[in-house]
C-alpha cells in the first residue's frame, strides 16, 4: 500500500510543471462533493454464494490542485472517495453453512489519488477542461471492519494503476474564484475476492465545488 502511494505521489510530480513554467500560470485548489455511481457486478449474486452485491449511487467528497497555463496545458493532482455501506451475506462473506445465513457490514471507499493532463478551452468567463492519466486506489473494501486484501484464485495479474479520464466545466465568480463541475471515470480492474462481495469495475464520479487560485 505504501508503494502505491509514493508511486502515484511521484507519478504525480513528473505531471506537474517546474516552478519557472507554472509562474506564468494559473495555480488553484479544490474542493468538492461528489455523486459516486458505480455498477455493481452481479456474477457471484445468488443464494447461497451471495445475497447482494455492493454499489450503485453513493455520496462522497474531494480535492485537488490544478496548474491551468496561458497556452491551455493543464496538470492536476486530485483525492477523491465514496462512502458505500451495505449488509451482507452468503458464502462469498461469511463462509459455508451455517455461516452463510449471517449478515455482515461492508464498506468501500475507493479513496483514488489521479494524476492528470489535459488542456482547457477558455471563453471570457467559462473554461472547460479535458483531463486523462492515472491514479492509484488507495483502500481495500472491508467485512465488519477487515480489510479484504486482494486476492486472485488463479494467480492473474491485475493492473497496478487505474484509468481515468474525465472534463471540467469552470464558470468565473470573480478574479480568484471559480464553481466547478466536473465528471470522473476510473476503470479499476477488481482481484476476484473483491468481485466476490459485487463491486464492479467501473467508476463514475459527478463532482461540483469551487476552486481558489493561489498565486
Amino acid at each position: 500500500m505504501k508503494r502505491l502511494i509514493y508511486a502515484a505521489i511521484t507519478i504525480a510530480s513528473w505531471l506537474l510543471p517546474h516552478p519557472s513554467f507554472a509562474q506564468g500560470a494559473d495555480v488553484g485548489i479544490s474542493g468538492f462533493g461528489l455523486l459516486a455511481i458505480q455498477p455493481i457486478d452481479d456474477a457471484y449474486v445468488g443464494s447461497p454464494y451471495l445475497s447482494e452485491g455492493i454499489g450503485g449511487p453513493a455520496p462522497g467528497f474531494g480535492g485537488g490542485l490544478s496548474i491551468i497555463a496561458p497556452g491551455g496545458f493543464v496538470a492536476a493532482v486530485e483525492l477523491s472517495t465514496a462512502r458505500y455501506e451495505q449488509e451482507q451475506s452468503g458464502r462469498l462473506v461469511g463462509g459455508a453453512f451455517p455461516n452463510d445465513s449471517v449478515p455482515h457490514t461492508t464498506r468501500l471507499h475507493d479513496s483514488i489519488l489521479s494524476g492528470l493532463i489535459g488542456y482547457a478551452w477558455s471563453a471570457r468567463a467559462t473554461r472547460v477542461v479535458i483531463l486523462g492519466g492515472l491514479s492509484a486506489k488507495l483502500d481495500e473494501p472491508t467485512i465488519d471492519g477487515e480489510p479484504r486484501e486482494p486476492f486472485d484464485v488463479e494467480g492473474e495479474e491485475r493492473l497496478r494503476f487505474v484509468p481515468t479520464g474525465g472534463a471540467d466545466l469552470l464558470k468565473s465568480l470573480n478574479s480568484r474564484t471559480a464553481l466547478i463541475v466536473g465528471g470522473r471515470y476510473s476503470f479499476v480492474d477488481r482481484p476476484e475476492n473483491h468481485r466476490y462481495l459485487g463491486i464492479g469495475r467501473h467508476v463514475m464520479r459527478v463532482a461540483a465545488g469551487v476552486r481558489v487560485r493561489i498565486n
